[in-house]
Parts: structure tokens; sequence; C-alpha cells
């Protein structure tokens, strides 16, 4: 049929221009060949929108009743849309939605260069017969859950889809949840529906950026992601949930897999991000900065497959910062792992198949940095820093259950001196490679956790060609000392 997800790759815009109005009828956008790469575009968003965000096909071409266009026979044998003056600012490779009056099946489709003039576009459609239609061209949705609702990525023969948005909410009821509950991606074909933030220039924003999601105090959670395949966002910040409910909702009633969260931030929820099922798998955390109203800041209940990377967790409740009850592999890597209050709790794992991996990572201030509390839940862990908040009581490892397969090559330090708890290691003793000494952080208290204890800066464990390697989150390079005195340039010229 020509719709726009069987034919190109697609780039759709929430709010856009302006007073960021836009129009839940819009086109949407255009396809990303022709907008190209998303940090530096080919287009900007004037040659997509109008000025407040609104469709650049003139109002006279939709009227509401499907008949403010002729439909007729384009000479590539496709569907000519002719409205006199109605796309003046139409450009080759924008998105249209067009409403017929009959026969054929409503949609949005790429706006061809062929007859392209004021009075006439050619869409991606097959003609058959003669018709009438509604068109709106080009343009921004009116806000996220419109994109949402009216795009997909979910077959075999479609394409990707990326909605832009620059548009932030601010909740006035729980209706304003934003649900993801249908049009996905497709893992056969590869095709992910991506959210992402961009600026007022239609750029996607910068990490530590984002575009904000306040659920206002509501008792509901910002995002629910149920029952899709591949999706992903990036740059999105959520708050604000009342204190049991979560940012970024994962689940699903069957199987479901590749989920990505990418430089992204909540704060102020029950979780940052909450899974609940083993039917949800393959979910990765990459970046951005996640904080907890009432606990953990990432919670995992059985879902499979996890990874955390290169991510920021803090907390001042009680209980754990990442609670991962995780079915296979849970991998928190490169990330720092921080304390203000309650100071108990950085990784707790308490699931009969955890399979628990922890490297280059920080953890400060941070009593019982991980604990195993289940017979069957296995600890691989090395390269990191434990900076305890007691040394009289705090532990690296607190292996109530299960077993620690291998750990090593980490330093451990405690805020008040010198590390004293009994098996605190997990009750093996020191590890042969580990190290208890300060690592001498920057800038702690403002967060700049680069070591420069030199046994930490080469003490991690060796690459696969013996090289020496850094411990922790956050690398610095290390000056080895000089062992060559400076040469005496008039000595060097007496002894030639």
């Amino acid at each position: 049929m020509g719709n726009i997800w069987s034919t190109n790759e697609s780039v759709f815009f929430v709010g856009g221009r302006g007073t960021k109005a836009g129009d839940a009828n819009a086109g949407g956008g255009c396809t990303k060949d022709v907008w190209g790469d998303l940090k530096s575009p080919n287009l900007s968003l004037s040659d997509v929108m109008g000025t407040n965000g609104e469709p650049v096909s003139d109002p006279s071409a939709w009227n509401g009743s499907a008949t403010a266009c002729t439909v007729t026979q384009s000479s590539a044998g496709k569907l000519l849309i002719t409205k006199t003056g109605a796309f003046t600012n139409v450009i080759a490779e924008l998105i249209a939605n067009v409403n017929f009056s009959s026969v054929y099946g409503d949609g949005r489709f790429r706006v061809n260069a062929a007859q392209l003039t004021p009075n006439t576009i050619e869409i991606e459609y097959p003609y058959s017969v003669d018709n009438t239609c509604d068109v709106k061209v080009g343009g921004a949705f009116d806000k996220l859950q419109t994109a949402l609702d009216n795009t997909t990525a979910d077959q075999t023969s479609y394409n990707d889809v990326n909605i832009l948005t620059n548009k932030s909410m601010t909740f006035s009821g729980t209706g304003d949840r934003i649900d993801i509950d249908a049009g996905g991606g497709n893992g056969n074909a590869g095709t992910w529906k991506r959210i992402i933030g961009i600026d007022d220039n239609g750029v996607e924003l910068a990490a530590g950026s984002y575009v904000q999601f306040d659920a206002n105090g509501y008792a509901c959670h910002v995002f629910k992601v149920l029952n899709v395949h591949c999706i992903e966002f990036r740059h999105i910040c959520v708050s604000d949930a009342a204190n049991t409910h979560y940012g970024f909702y994962i689940t699903a009633t069957g199987y479901y897999q590749g989920f990505l969260l990418k430089d992204c931030k909540s704060t102020g929820c029950k979780y940052g991000v909450y899974s609940d099922t083993f039917y949800i798998r393959g979910l990765i955390i990459m970046g951005g900065y996640y904080s907890s109203a009432t606990g953990p800041a990432l919670c995992f209940q059985a879902c499979r497959w996890v990874n955390v990377l290169g991510v920021e967790l803090v907390g001042s409740l009680a209980g754990a910062l990442i609670d991962g009850d995780v079915i296979g592999t849970l991998l928190v890597d490169g990330c720092v792992l921080r304390k203000t209050g309650n100071y108990s709790l950085g990784i707790h794992s308490n699931n009969w198949d955890t399979f628990l991996v922890i490297r280059n990572c920080v953890f400060y201030d941070i009593d019982d940095c991980i604990k195993l509390n289940d017979a069957e839940s296995r600890l691989v862990q090395h390269n990191n820093i434990f900076l305890l908040h007691t040394a009289a009581t705090g532990e690296v490892i607190n292996r109530v259950a299960g077993s620690i397969m291998y750990s090593d090559y980490s330093c451990a330090w405690a805020i008040d001196g010198e590390p004293m708890a009994s098996g605190r290691w997990g009750g093996n003793g020191l590890p042969e490679h580990a190290i208890e000494q300060d690592p001498q952080f920057v800038d702690a208290d403002n967060g700049d956790f680069r070591p420069r204890n030199q046994n930490v800066l080469r003490g991690g464990k060796p690459d696969i060609a013996d090289n020496e390697t850094e411990m922790g989150a956050i690398l610095q390079k290390y000056q080895f000392a000089r062992r060559a005195k400076a040469a005496n340039f008039g000595r060097l010229q007496i002894m030639r």
C-alpha cells in the first residue's frame, strides 16, 4: 500500500517550533533519508513544519470530510492529490497524512519528488480509481502520546520510526500517563521505535540534557511500556510520580524483548526504572542519572538479561540502589553508586537465578556495597572501588547466601579510614590482588571520582595482553615516573 513504515525509515516530531502546538492530524515529519544525521541534520525544522509546529500544507487541503482535495492518477500510476495553492511549501520526502472518502485506506505516506507543484503532490500509493481526500503534509504532532499511537515499526516489512520531541509535559491528572502499548519495533526485522529528546533546532540533545515529563505528584507511572518489542528512549527525564508509581515501567503479558534507555534520567519516583516479569528480556540502561523517592533507583523483579552501563545512581533512603532480582545475567559496568543518607546497600540480589557481574564501578559512602541473599545467586566482581561509610562494620560483599565465583583486583577503603569488619569481602578474606587503600579521589564531595592512588591507577585486572588497567568507573591517565635523567647536551658534545 505504501504507508511510510513500509517504504522508509521515518522521522516524526512532537512540538517543534514556536508555541509547539503541533497538530494531532499532522503528517508528522519526513523520511530519515532527507532529514539526515540526528546530530547535524540536513534540514531545519522550518522545512518540515510551520511557525508553531503546524503542517506546511495549506489548511484548505483538510476540511474534515475527506473532500477537500481530488485524487487522480499520476504519470507513474500512483495517487496524485490536487488542491489549488495548497502545496507551495511542501518539499519531497515529507510525510502526508491522508484521509480518503472511500476505496483507499487512510494512512501516512511519503511525498514523492515527481509531479510536486504548488497544486499537486504524488504519494507512494498505487492508483485504482478517482476519489477525494483530506491531507496534511509535514508538521509536528501535538503531544507524544499522539505520535506513539499513530506510528508503528512492528512488522518484518517495516522500517525504524524515530520520534523527536522538544515538548516537555507536566501532568494534569493520572490520565496523562504515557502508554507505549502498540506499534513498537520488531526483533526479527531489527526495527526500533525511538523516542529522542531534541533541542529547538531539531538537533539531538547532548548527554546530560533532557526533555522533561513531570507526573506532578499524581498516582500514575510516567511511562508504561506494555507488550511491545524494541523501544528506545534517549534524553528523556521523568519525575515526581506519586511514591507508589514508577518513572519507566516496562512490563508484558507475553515474551517481549529489546529495551534501551540511553542518557535518560529519573527523580522523585518510587523506582526510576521498574520491570516486574520474566516475559521482559534484554533491557539495557546506558548512561544517565537515576534516583528514587522510596528505595531502589532501579528495580528488576524476574526480568531477564539486564545491563546497566555507565549510569550514576544516587539515593538517600533505605534499600539498595539496584534491586537486582534478574533471571540470568545482571551486568553492572562503569557505574557510580553513591548514598547521601541511609548508607547501606548498593546492589542487592535475592533471586535464585541471578548471575551478577559487577566491574569498573565506584561505590561511594555505602556499607554492604554488594549483598547476595539467595542460595543460587552468583557473583563476579573486579576493577571496582568501594568507599565504605563505616570502617568498623561496612562490608564490600555481604554474602548471606549464594556463591562468589570470582572477586579480585578491587580497592576498598572507608570514609573514616581502614576497613575493619570481619568477613567484609564475603567471608573469603582479602582477595589476592585486591587492596585496602585510600583511592584518593580528586574531589568526591563534588562528584569527581577519578582516583589518584597509583596502586588503583594500575591495579586493575590485566587485559588479554597482560597490560595493567585501572580500577573504578572514571579513568584517569596515569603518568608513570620517568626513569631516565635529562640529557646534558653540553657533555654530549664533549663526548663526540
